[in-house]
């Protein structure tokens, strides 16, 4: 059985932390409740829908914002 990847339409449940290049937490779920969406609902900046596609429970990654 084949694990199932992110996509276009999936949902998504995931912490995450927004930090500064010094390294300074700007945002961050990972004392709350994950933040929950649907691939391509227009909720979140479209690079960053992108950049989760082929990924799976588990999964991370760190994210260069520009």
């Amino acid at each position: 059985m084949s694990e199932s990847r992110i996509g276009q339409g999936t949902q998504v449940t995931l912490h995450f932390a927004i930090k500064l290049e010094n390294g300074d937490v700007v945002d961050s779920t990972f004392d709350k409740q994950p933040a929950a969406f649907n691939v391509g609902d227009g909720s979140r900046l479209p690079g960053f829908e992108t950049a989760l596609y082929g990924l799976k429970s588990g999964d991370r990654r760190s994210l260069p914002i520009a």
